[in-house]
């Protein structure tokens, strides 16, 4: 059994989701990536995601942290170093509140970090959330409700198809070093519930010189409330070196890799009411 390093509640998690013209989405990614279909479009999306109690293992709980934080990532798939097909998710930005996650970057927590501002307010299922970056490049907002179930016009027909379920692990790349840090998340309890969106706006996915005007539609939103977690180190691999995010990689290097865009373990829990 691995042993985990930090451990905490997920107090909310959003998953924002869009379908996208593979085309589109191919542009975006380095190689070995490649978009991971689903009905014939390429799944993008931002983890809006609430922490707390965040502590190394065997602290108190009252010594642990909390924090807001937002990850831009696209469903991919790729072929690792051993010739075995892989899927996951490629992360484009992260961004929180937390200031150690930016000062100390690697050594509290794993990946690089920008700093943001965060409003959030919530009633009785209903929600209005907003982060800003501090360096003013990134925003995201929206509003919503809890729902029974996805809207009529997402791809997705329900909560139980495979997509959903793929094992939560993934890197990100260490400091000052051409390796990647693998991190595996791991809850005992994994409930996921469709979320209505009333309104919402994402710089990123947002941008037409990003995405052409008529690639890109919202499909669905997500949340997950009050789940334990820990999350475990998992073996380095290779990466490109400077530019973790953006530059070509070497075939089979997985970079920024999270193995599930929604996230959970696949045989978590879903709900529908």
């Amino acid at each position: 059994m691995r042993t985990p390093i930090f451990c905490g509640v997920i107090k909310r998690r959003f998953m924002l989701n869009y379908r996208v013209d593979p085309k589109v989405v191919n542009r975006l990614l380095p190689a070995p990536f490649h978009p991971k279909l689903y009905h014939g479009y390429a799944i993008v999306g931002v983890c809006l995601v609430r922490l707390e109690s965040l502590r190394p293992r065997g602290l108190p709980l009252w010594l642990g942290v909390s924090s807001e934080n937002a990850v831009h990532r696209i469903a991919s798939e790729w072929i690792d170093v051993k010739g075995i097909p892989r899927e996951g998710v490629f992360v484009t930005r992260r961004d929180t509140d937390l200031w150690l996650s930016t000062i100390l970057r690697g050594k509290l927590s794993t990946g690089g970090y920008h700093r943001a501002r965060f409003a959030v307010e919530e009633s009785v299922g209903h929600v209005e959330f907003a982060c800003q970056s501090l360096d003013k490049t990134t925003h995201v907002s929206f509003s919503g409700d809890d729902a029974l179930q996805l809207p009529v016009s997402s791809c997705f027909k329900s909560l139980q198809e495979d997509f959903f379920c793929s094992a939560n692990s993934g890197g990100s790349p260490v400091e000052d070093s051409d390796s990647l840090e693998g991190i595996a998340l791991e809850a005992k309890e994994w409930k996921v519930r469709p979320f209505r969106i009333n309104r919402v706006a994402c710089s990123f996915f947002d941008d037409q010189d990003r995405f052409p005007k008529g690639s890109i539609e919202f499909d669905h939103a997500l949340v997950m409330r009050d789940i334990a977690h820990a999350w475990h180190l998992e073996p380095a691999t290779a990466r490109t070196p400077n530019h973790p995010w953006l530059r070509p990689v070497e075939p089979g290097s997985p970079i920024a890799v999270h193995r599930s865009i929604f996230g959970g373990e696949p045989n978590r829990n879903t709900e529908t009411k």
